[in-house]
């Protein structure tokens, strides 16, 4: 027995102190299998930006045309073709024959946050050790916003993919084990797939990184071990053909919404989001890093102390100069922290597994009495919240939610408990009641929950009303892209009441759908013969976060 644990060991943790093994690669690929994979298939398509995405994506594959971002006739050029790309990869080598189901178009988010916890276990053993990277891995697998971006068909884990890549080559970099070619080549290729993903957001870690150093040594002399030269050039070479193509096919209106209408409309005017103001972010944080945020908070204070030492600066320069730049524009999503996430858990990780020496060595615990409150008042609202639910939109009890909810409450008190002695351990048991938990939620719950998938029900109640074997929505007062992806590319979003009455009596095989609020207006451009209200749908309208009821019409079948 001792030996055969000693040869575990070993395929974790190579005796070279450096690196991890491929036995801990496997497990950390299992790992993220087990938290991104469940749910991806089941949840409905989110409005509004993932179905955005994804139905330019499935309008790329529908025309071969690979080069313009288009939703239905109305150009999306508010981001690069990167993610887009990736998709259409994923759906053609996966379903290309169901572009309407919403899984294949996610596969890019599990890969880019997969990629992103392998990466960060690679560089926490670069930076310290083979366990931290373990753990800051699992602290990253397991925290609230990765779950929700990786079953997202949107841009953020894919980028964050690309960042924590970076940021391992740009590690070695700093610590001059960069390689003759390895490592510049992987830095730069990283930042081109980042710019083509979501434009210059992945440099903002890597600036970060610069001004950091150049304030606390000096000199960034470092950065010359990535020939910048030489990798500005071939990663402007990967960039730069579509940029030119796009610009040229848009006559030059890419550059401006993506740049003028889009990135500086966040910044200085709130982008129709409202105006918010710095410290969102941070009130966010232990909700969005949980379960792990307790260790994260209880890292920050070593962290300062030992700001000195050359890898604790490096993930410094990392998180604080980054954070401050998502802090200062009007506009403040969620997720746009993301990128600062895998920085955050190697220092939790670290100086957990020193102890957080400054934690243990005060006497004064007002603040790990209040970090501690926070935490388990975090996870009580998650499992209350998520466990009454259903009672209001299903009038039903999901046993398995309540159990889930019940079992996290009770693995944060075993947590606390294995603490003191198991610093480790208590990661762990966090990360499997996270797994439980967010499994059951988003795999289980959220998908049968009624009420709350709008775009759903609707194509579900057409299909059922139509007259006719293939189905065509024509919606007014209702234009959620959501609809577009779900019903297809060829549903009609009428702008008036005429429009809409127009493309009825054009096809008798189409379905009405009209707002509640324009049921009159829609019946009344129709004269003595209107269809017939066939059904009606009340449910949340998730991207405008009000509920809303859509009325559907349809001709009678003809003889």
């Amino acid at each position: 027995m001792p030996e055969r644990n000693t040869k575990l060991k070993r395929a974790f943790f190579p005796e070279n102190g450096k690196k991890l093994g491929g036995a801990a690669y496997a497990f950390l690929f299992l790992l993220c299998m087990a938290f991104f994979l469940p749910g991806i298939a089941s949840l409905p398509p989110t409005d509004r930006d993932e179905s955005l995405f994804a139905q330019a994506t499935k309008q790329m594959v529908e025309t071969g045309n690979y080069t313009d971002i288009r939703v239905q006739k109305e150009p999306r050029y508010k981001k690069p073709i990167g993610i887009y790309w990736l998709q259409s990869a994923a759906v053609e080598i996966f379903n290309s024959r169901h572009l309407d189901q919403i899984w294949a178009y996610r596969i890019p988010s599990f890969v880019g946050a997969t990629v992103a916890v392998l990466m960060t276990a690679a560089l926490g053993a670069l930076l310290f050790s083979p366990q931290a990277g373990i753990l800051a891995a699992t602290m990253l697998a397991s925290c609230v916003l990765l779950n929700v971006e990786a079953r997202l068909a949107k841009t953020d884990a894919a980028l964050l993919g690309c960042v924590v890549t970076a940021m391992w080559a740009m590690a070695h970099a700093y610590l001059g084990t960069a390689t003759r070619w390895k490592i510049p080549l992987t830095f730069w290729t990283a930042i081109a797939l980042g710019i083509l993903i979501k434009g210059p957001v992945v440099l903002l870690p890597v600036f970060g990184v610069l001004i950091w150093t150049l304030n606390t040594e000096g000199s960034i002399a470092f950065f010359k071990r990535l020939r910048p030269a030489a990798g500005f050039l071939y990663a402007a070479a990967l960039v730069a053909p579509w940029f030119v193509a796009i610009s040229m096919q848009s006559h030059g209106e890419f550059m401006q919404q993506s740049a003028g209408n889009d990135m500086l409309a966040k910044i200085w005017q709130g982008q129709n989001r409202g105006i918010l103001p710095p410290g969102l972010h941070l009130l966010a944080f232990p909700v969005l890093f949980f379960p792990s945020s307790l260790f994260a908070a209880f890292a920050l204070p070593d962290a300062w102390k030992n700001r000195a030492i050359p890898a604790v600066r490096f993930l410094l320069g990392w998180i604080v100069p980054t954070w401050i730049a998502f802090e200062i524009p009007m506009t403040k999503l969620l997720h746009y922290t993301l990128p600062v996430y895998p920085a955050l858990a190697l220092i939790a990780a670290k100086f957990l597994l020193d102890g957080f020496p400054s934690i243990s060595a005060t006497n004064k615990r007002a603040f790990v009495v209040a970090c501690v409150g926070i935490w388990l008042l975090i996870g009580a609202v998650f499992a209350f919240v998520f466990a009454a639910l259903p009672t209001f939109t299903n009038k039903d009890v999901f046993i398995l939610q309540v159990v889930a909810g019940g079992a996290l409450m009770v693995a944060q008190a075993i947590a606390l408990a294995a603490f003191f002695d198991k610093k480790a351990l208590s990661v762990g048991i966090a990360a499997v009641a996270s797994l439980f938990f967010l499994t059951t939620t988003i795999a289980y719950s959220l998908p049968r929950l009624n009420h709350i998938w709008l775009s759903r029900d609707a194509v579900k109640a057409a299909n059922e009303i139509s007259p006719c074997s293939k189905t065509q929505i024509v919606a007014f007062g209702y234009k959620e892209p959501s609809l577009v992806f779900s019903a297809g590319t060829h549903t009609i979003i009428a702008a008036s009441a005429q429009e809409a009455a127009d493309a009825m009596r054009q096809d008798r095989c189409r379905v009405g759908l009209v707002a509640a609020k324009k049921r009159e207006e829609f019946l009344n451009a129709f004269g003595p013969q209107p269809p017939l209200e066939k059904r009606s749908i009340d449910a949340l309208n998730a991207g405008r976060g009000k509920k809303m009821t859509l009325s559907l019409f349809a001709f009678p079948e003809t003889p």
